[in-house]
C-alpha cells in the first residue's frame, strides 16, 4: 500500500462528512492500517451550533496518529501520549502530534494554512502512517489541495431538491476529474500574474493573479485572438469565466489554473462546468498545474427540518435510495450511503486507489 492522503469535504453542515470519517477509521483500525488524521481548522462539536441538533462526535481508538491544536487534548475523553508538537500555531495553541492510546471522543482542530498541512501530512508519512485523513469543509478548502483525492460528503441537508444534490456532485466530478494535469510552457512564468502566451511561447500581456472583476481581464483582450495558452494561478471569479469565453481567443486555446480548489471556492460551480466545457467543444483544453481528483461521493438522506410553531428543528429525511440513484447516475464516481449500507465499499475503493498499480488521480477514475 503506497501512502495517500484523502480529504473529506462537506457541501453544508449535516451532510454525512464526520460519518465518514469515523466510518473510514473503525474500517481500517479493524484491518490494523496505520492511520493518521487531522482537519483544516476547527471540527467536533457536540452539537451543530445552528440546529441544536446532536452531531457525530469523533470517536477514535488505539493506535490512531492524530495532530491537533494542544488545547483541544484537555476537551475529548480520548487518551493521546503527544509525540512532538511542531511549529504550527493556531488560536488554540501548537499542534500537537501524538497516538492514541485510550479510545474515546476527539476534537480536532488542525493547520488551516497549505504549507502547514503539507509539513502535518509529511509528519504523518515519517511515523509510518500509509493513510491520511484530512477533514475539511469548503468554505475552508483551499489547503486541501495537498490531499491526494477528495471525497465529497453530500445530501438533503445542501438541499432538500435530490436533483439539485445529483447536479452538485456532477459539477463537482467535471471540475476535478474532467481537466488533467499541464505543465506551462517553458519560460512561462509561474508567479502571482495571470498571463497569456503566443504559440512560440512569448508572454503576450499579463494581468492580477487573482481575478475576481470582469474588468482585471481588458489587458489580455488586445492579444487574446493571438494567443495559444492562458494561466491564472489564482482564484478567479464566475464573471471571469464568462468574460473569457467572450474574449477572441482561438478555438484551440489551452486554459490551464492552478488546481480544481481554484474554480470550485468561487463559490458558483456551475460557471466553471460551462465553461469547461465550452472550451472543450471548441476544441481547446482545459488543464491543472496540479489535480485533486474527487475519487467518490458520500450521500445523507438527513437534513434539519425547522418547525415555526416551537421555534427549534427536529431531524427530517428525503427518500435514501432515489437519493442514491440520482447521485449515481451524474456524479461520475462511485457513490456511497455509508449508514445504510456500510463503508466497506468506500474503504475498499481507497485500499485499490493506494495500490502502488494504480495512480490516484488517473484516466480510471474517470
Amino acid at each position: 500500500m503506497k501512502k495517500i492522503t484523502v480529504g473529506i469535504a462537506g457541501t453544508a453542515k449535516n451532510t454525512g462528512k464526520t460519518t465518514t470519517t469515523i466510518t473510514l477509521l473503525n474500517h481500517f483500525y479493524e484491518l490494523g492500517t496505520p492511520v493518521g488524521l487531522t482537519s483544516i481548522g476547527y471540527d467536533g462539536e457536540t452539537v451543530d451550533n445552528v440546529t441544536g441538533l446532536p452531531k457525530p462526535r469523533l470517536f477514535v481508538r488505539p493506535g490512531l496518529m492524530v495532530a491537533t491544536a494542544e488545547k483541544c487534548l484537555l476537551a475529548g475523553s480520548a487518551g493521546v501520549r503527544v509525540l512532538d508538537r511542531l511549529e504550527i500555531g493556531t488560536p488554540l495553541g501548537r499542534i500537537a502530534c501524538g497516538r492514541v492510546e485510550r479510545e474515546g471522543l476527539l476534537v480536532v482542530a488542525g493547520p488551516n494554512q497549505v504549507k502547514h498541512v503539507r509539513t502535518t501530512i509529511d509528519y504523518f508519512y515519517r511515523q509510518g502512517v500509509e493513510l491520511v485523513i484530512l477533514d475539511g469543509a469548503l468554505n475552508r478548502m483551499v489547503p486541501m489541495v495537498e490531499a491526494d483525492g477528495l471525497i465529497l460528503a453530500t445530501g438533503a441537508a445542501f438541499n432538500q431538491d435530490i436533483s439539485q444534490v445529483a447536479l452538485q456532485a456532477r459539477y463537482f466530478s467535471v471540475i476535478c476529474n474532467r481537466p488533467r494535469v499541464v505543465p506551462l510552457p517553458e519560460g512561462i512564468p509561474d508567479d502571482r500574474q495571470t498571463v497569456v502566451w503566443s504559440p512560440g511561447g512569448d508572454v503576450l500581456a499579463f494581468t492580477s493573479g487573482s481575478l475576481f472583476r470582469a474588468e482585471q481581464l481588458e489587458p489580455l483582450r488586445e492579444t487574446a485572438s493571438q494567443a495559444a495558452g492562458f494561466y491564472c494561478p489564482g482564484v478567479i471569479a464566475p464573471d471571469c469565466l464568462k468574460q473569457l469565453l467572450k474574449m477572441p481567443f482561438p478555438p484551440g486555446t489551452t486554459f490551464i489554473f492552478a488546481d480544481p480548489v481554484k474554480l470550485i471556492i468561487s463559490g458558483n460551480p456551475a460557471s466553471a462546468v460551462h465553461f469547461i466545457e465550452a472550451v472543450l467543444a471548441r476544441g481547446g483544453a482545459v488543464g491543472y498545474r496540479r489535480s485533486l481528483p474527487l475519487v467518490a461521493v458520500t450521500i445523507n438522506p438527513f437534513y434539519p427540518s425547522y418547525r415555526y410553531e416551537t421555534g427549534d428543528y427536529r431531524p427530517a429525511y428525503v427518500d435514501g435510495e432515489k437519493l442514491f440513484r440520482e447521485v449515481s447516475a451524474l456524479a461520475g464516481v462511485p457513490v456511497f450511503d455509508v449508514v445504510a449500507r456500510g463503508g466497506e465499499g468506500l474503504a475498499s475503493l481507497l485500499r485499490e486507489l493506494a495500490s502502488p498499480k494504480i495512480p490516484l488521480g488517473g484516466c480510471s477514475l474517470n
